[in-house]
């Protein structure tokens, strides 16, 4: 059966995450960003229809396990989408810097294939545990790795983009470190496992809900710098390039050598 705990978390998530799809409609911001607003509404169906399947046969049963852990691959690969979504309003103004960007996301996908069919050897269930705790871990590190980018390079991430991508990282990163804990204790931890996720999750909705509060505009507008401004930082960007090329040829030639 499941806990009251559970079902009072399930019931604020939905109510939360209802406020916020009725937010994105209203101030018209599902039109900036499609892949979030797409991202909520499969999660919340995909809530609706766990809380059902374990109510029927039982949060610890075999179908519910495969059931379950089938749509919170969906969910995962949706919000895999909306963290891309939110990378591109960082980074889509320059096409070299997303170029490399969504290759990352890429890889990062072709790796989880790979981690999970490797996985599959062991224990079902924990292999699945395993797959979505990589998915996670790739998520967290891609939002780290374009803010970190970003930061470096000093461009500008407006507050929305920074609060969407604070409340995935957040969020995957306490998956993480959630399904490593289930993996290793998995009798003793299903029970805590998905009432703390629903925690969390609620944690980043009202993040997402402050960060969608007002209008947003569909292209970040970005000021552009008279010709003598230009030329004067001109040398200092391309100083900068070059340390980047420097430490990745240094990075790869090393590998190379081991």
């Amino acid at each position: 059966m499941i806990s009251q705990a559970t079902l009072i978390l399930w019931a604020v998530n939905s109510g939360v995450g209802a406020v916020l799809l009725v937010l994105l409609v209203v101030r018209k911001n599902y039109r900036v960003f499609p892949a979030f607003s797409a991202y909520l509404m499969l999660n919340l169906g995909v809530g609706a229809l766990a809380l059902l399947i374990y109510h029927r046969w039982g949060f610890s049963s075999w179908f519910s396990w495969r059931i379950a852990w089938g749509m919170q691959g969906a969910v995962v690969c949706a919000r895999a989408l909306a963290v891309a979504e939110v990378c591109r309003r960082v980074l889509g103004r320059y096409r070299g810097i997303w170029a490399l960007a969504w290759r990352i996301l890429l890889g990062c996908a072709v790796l989880v294939l790979v981690y999970s069919s490797l996985a599959a050897g062991h224990d079902s269930r924990l292999a699945l545990v395993a797959a979505d705790r990589a998915l996670e871990l790739a998520i967290a590190t891609v939002v780290v790795g374009a803010l970190l980018f970003a930061r470096y390079y000093d461009v500008q991430v407006r507050a929305v983009e920074f609060s969407l991508a604070l409340g995935f990282c957040f969020y995957s990163s306490f998956n993480v470190l959630n399904n490593t804990i289930l993996e290793h204790y998995l009798r003793r931890y299903e029970a805590l496992w998905n009432p703390l996720g629903m925690f969390v999750f609620l944690v980043a909705l009202l993040v997402w809900i402050w960060a969608l509060r007002r209008p947003q505009t569909a292209i970040p507008e970005q000021d552009l710098l008279s010709r003598g401004v230009y030329e004067s930082v001109m040398p200092e960007i391309n100083l900068r390039l070059r340390m980047l090329d420097d430490r990745l040829s240094h990075f790869f030639k090393s590998g190379a050598n081991r």
